[in-house]
Order: C-alpha cells, then sequence, then structure tokens
C-alpha cells in the first residue's frame, strides 16, 4: 500500500484508509463483521483509521484500541469531537464546542483508543463561527504542543457544499481537512484541493452511486445514502452508465475508477470509502494495483462531467443549506 504525506506535517497516511463509521453505527448492517475488517485492513497495508467519538458512541474508538492498539506504532488514528453524546437532550446529540467539553472530550477518546496521543484531530463539523474561533484554535494548537495531538483539522459536514468554511479553516492555519470529492460531487472539493493540506476525502463513490454492484440502488433509511434525495441517486445512476462502459476499457470497475479518480489528484492525503465487507476491502485496495489513470484519461473525465455531473453537483450544493 502506498502512502502519502499528510499535508505539511510529517505525518504519512496510506492512500486508502479505513472508515470506521461504516463499522460502528446503527446506520449500517448488524451483520458487520467490524474486528475481522480491521484486522485484514491492517494485514493488506492500511494503517490510515479514520474514526469520531460519536461514532457508535464511543463503539468505534474501542475497536481501534482493541483491535489495533498492539500496532499503536504502525497506525495512524484520525479522530473527532464536537457532538456531546455524553449529554444529549430530548434523546438527541447536540453539538458542543466549549473548550471545557472539547478537553473533556479528548480525553475520553484517548481512553478509548487506549494510547496517549491522537495522530489527526479534527473538529467535527462544525459551522463558520466556531471555525472562526480563535480561541478554540489556540486550544486545537495548544493540544499540539501538548504532545496530544499531532496534527489537527476540521471535518465539513454532514452533506456537500461547505466550501467557504473549508477555505476559512485553511486560512485560520488547520492542517487538515476531511471532505467529500468525487466524479459526481467534484466541488467544492476541487478548491479545497488546491492546498497542500491534509485532504482526506470520503464518499468517494457518491453515496453508492459509482458502484455498479449496488445498481439498482433502492430507499433505505437505515444507510448513509438516506441523506441523499433518492431521485438525485437514481439520477445519478443513470448518468454514469456511460462512465461504466470507459471503467471497462480501462480494465477495471467503476467503483475501482471511483477511487483511482480521486488519488489522481497529489494533494489528496488519503481517500476512505465506506466498508461493510471484506470483498469490498479486498476490492477496492486492488486498486493499488492498477494503473494510475493518464492526463488524456481526466480530460475524459473533466468532459464528461461537464456533461453529465455538473447538475448533480450544483444540486448536492444546494442540498446543505438545510442544515447551515
Amino acid at each position: 500500500m502506498r502512502e502519502r504525506d499528510f499535508g505539511h506535517t510529517d505525518i504519512k497516511v496510506s492512500e486508502i484508509g479505513v472508515g470506521l463509521w461504516s463499522l460502528a453505527t446503527d446506520w449500517w448492517a448488524s451483520s458487520v463483521k467490524a474486528e475481522e475488517i480491521l484486522k485484514r485492513a491492517y494485514d493488506l497495508g492500511i494503517t490510515f483509521y479514520d474514526t469520531g467519538d460519536i461514532y457508535g458512541e464511543g463503539k468505534a474508538e474501542e475497536l481501534i484500541g482493541k483491535v489495533l492498539g498492539n500496532k499503536r506504532d504502525n497506525i495512524i488514528v484520525l479522530t473527532k469531537i464536537g457532538y456531546d453524546f455524553y449529554n444529549k437532550k430530548g434523546n438527541k446529540t447536540q453539538q458542543n464546542f466549549n473548550i471545557d467539553y472539547l478537553e473533556f472530550a479528548v480525553k475520553e477518546s484517548l481512553k478509548r483508543l487506549n494510547t496517549d496521543y491522537i495522530d489527526i484531530l479534527m473538529l467535527h463539523n462544525p459551522k463558520m463561527n466556531t471555525i472562526r474561533n480563535k480561541e478554540i484554535f489556540d486550544f486545537m494548537q495548544g493540544l499540539k504542543k501538548d504532545g496530544i495531538a499531532k496534527a489537527i483539522g476540521i471535518a465539513l459536514g454532514p452533506t456537500l457544499g461547505w466550501g467557504e468554511e473549508g477555505l476559512e479553516a485553511i486560512r485560520m492555519g488547520y492542517e487538515g481537512l476531511e471532505h467529500i470529492y468525487n466524479m459526481i460531487e467534484q466541488y467544492p472539493g476541487k478548491d479545497f484541493l488546491k492546498y497542500r493540506i491534509g485532504n482526506v476525502v470520503r464518499v468517494p463513490h457518491a453515496s453508492d452511486a459509482l458502484i455498479e454492484d449496488k445498481w439498482p440502488i433502492a430507499d433505505n433509511k437505515n444507510l448513509h445514502r438516506s441523506l441523499k434525495n433518492i431521485k438525485w441517486i437514481e439520477d445519478a445512476v443513470n448518468n454514469s452508465k456511460g462512465m461504466l462502459e470507459f471503467a471497462k476499457s480501462k480494465g477495471m470497475k467503476l467503483s475501482q475508477l471511483a477511487i483511482k479518480f480521486v488519488l489522481a489528484n497529489q494533494n489528496v492525503s488519503s481517500v476512505v470509502p465506506n466498508i461493510t465487507t471484506i470483498k469490498e476491502l479486498e476490492e477496492f485496495v486492488k486498486v493499488n494495483e492498477l494503473e494510475d489513470l493518464s492526463e488524456e484519461d481526466l480530460v475524459y473525465i473533466s468532459s464528461y462531467y461537464e456533461k453529465h455531473y455538473k447538475k448533480l453537483n450544483d444540486e448536492s450544493i444546494e442540498e446543505t443549506k438545510i442544515y447551515k
């Protein structure tokens, strides 16, 4: 597994990472064999593990501590804080970026991860006022000075369209961003990728629309893609049939081409596809063995985007406004 720099830090991450959200939350089938997937991922050379304290309300971090705790020096852990699931209001989890709470949350994450430091610590889906808050930024910097975090960043979300927020995070001095970027939803991610920061890309398969094995895609409120309008996903699948043929001409699956596309940008540090089975894991890791996309391939994908995907990208950005 090839590795890349996490921006200007001295951290190196595997090109493909494993996201713990799909292994430890109620959004996914209970049949997910999380421990087996993590062990197999490590055996396949994956060193980067992306989690958050809210994932399974601590379960995901505990999984890393349990399964990979004895490999601590060989792995890179990214975790996120900012959702206070310890003190729910009306059985609902609220965001909390107060310094006292963040300090508490970091200590709890360290316990669950069974470690005394976090490689990459991010604020989880903050709004603009939090990103611009110098007191919060200084707190995060303080964690670096104390050796508790090696790098700090912002995880943008929950959906697409946080362009201004991402650029502001870069301006403030955060060293990394986690954001959505794929062949269909190229913006605002492409704007962040102009900067040599630690770019962690999630949702490379556009809510499953770029995984042909899952076609036709049915609506399912229990899955991550329920955040997307099912009509958008159906249109995305229909508009991807030509791209499927292009993938076949390159000797790969559409799902693999989707990952190849993300990794074609050298400012991407790691791509984190949703993984729920060993089969998916192995299929995605095989991307490392496939020929890299040429400039001619990227020109074709860019042209295809303008004709078949740009409208869908615009709709995704518009959809985000309900979260603001």
